[in-house]
């Protein structure tokens, strides 16, 4: 959906995400012939560019293959195949983004729009910055999140938002994900759409206007690249099996490594004659199940910006016994 609510403090957003177009806007790119164009990557791949017939008789830079050689020069993986871009007048894009957008993605249809003209956007983007920025959402498009997490178009690809504590952020009432409107500039998968573009113009002198904290670093540009050349896939199995001490013995207590946030499910194997309980680093338990049948089911916690937890296992009954859990995590 299209919010035209200015973000706070009243800064020009740099683009809209919008799920389809609107009926108008629908039926411009339904007179337009698109075609497709190599990106001369050393690949054979193309990508379906589109020039409206007004932004063809005037437009100063509406060259399709000029866009089609850029989009070659950013870091992506297959979901380059699936895009259609759009040239509009200046317009034309006040059409179809919605007021003060430099460029929009319509998400459901893979499409970018972007203004046909080659000038900078007011805080001083090139068009290929703010296009990089587009290509960011059409990533995040094609990638998953972990669940129980919001789609990456809104939270951002599975590395990136781990690194850049979105889940704790967003639990703190820092970010917004997938708002749009007022609040904008704390949208994460905004940010990482800018991320992405600055990852491709490091040097570029344009000021990052979202919030401060997810301002780009190193370790968030190799996240991306990551994110963006070695998709996360899903979860992954990992086997834990010792002994369960004596009740008065205390408990058996094994630490496992937790790289990306999301859901982390443990499931014992057989009959568990014991309980059993995640802890943080500190000891302080964030999770706990009794033994019996709720417990030989699963037992689940959403990781939240924790990068390894310990399970304790406590003998149910006197005498202790083998334990084999299998973990799935991010």
């Amino acid at each position: 959906m299209l919010l035209l609510a200015s973000p706070a403090g009243g800064q020009v957003r740099r683009d809209t995400v919008i799920d389809a177009p609107s009926a108008g806007s629908a039926r411009i790119s339904a007179t337009v012939q698109s075609s497709r164009y190599p990106v001369n990557d050393g690949s054979d791949e193309t990508v379906a560019i589109a020039v409206t017939a007004a932004c063809a008789a005037s437009c100063d830079a509406a060259d399709p293959q000029q866009i089609a050689d850029f989009l070659g020069t950013l870091p992506h993986a297959g979901e380059l195949g699936l895009l259609t871009v759009q040239l509009d007048t200046p317009g034309q894009i006040e059409f179809d983004c919605g007021y003060g957008a430099q460029a929009c993605y319509y998400g459901g249809g893979n499409e970018i729009v972007l203004n046909g003209d080659g000038g900078p956007a007011p805080d001083g983007a090139s068009r290929e910055f703010v296009l990089a920025h587009e290509y960011g959402h059409h990533i995040a498009r094609h990638r998953e999140s972990p669940p129980p997490f919001p789609v990456a178009l809104d939270w951002g690809a599975a590395r990136w938002s781990s690194y850049e504590n979105v889940c704790r952020r967003s639990r703190a009432g820092a970010l917004f994900p997938g708002n749009e409107g007022l609040h904008y500039f704390r949208d994460p998968g905004e940010a990482f759409a800018e991320s992405y573009a600055r990852m491709r113009f490091p040097e570029a002198d344009v000021p990052w206007r979202w919030v401060r904290s997810l301002e780009p670093d190193a370790g968030a540009f190799e996240a991306i690249r990551e994110d963006v050349l070695r998709p996360w896939s899903g979860r992954t199995a990992l086997r834990l099996r010792g002994r369960v001490p004596p009740r008065r013995a205390g408990a058996a207590v094994r630490v496992f490594q937790t790289p990306l946030d999301g859901l982390v499910s443990l499931r014992p194997a057989g009959r568990p004659r014991y309980s059993l309980s995640l802890l943080n680093p500190a000891g302080h338990i964030l999770r706990g199940s009794r033994h019996g049948l709720r417990f030989r089911r699963r037992l689940d916690f959403t990781v939240c910006g924790q990068s390894k937890l310990r399970v304790a296992l406590r003998a149910a009954h006197r005498r202790g016994g083998a334990f084999r859990l299998q973990i799935q995590r991010p």
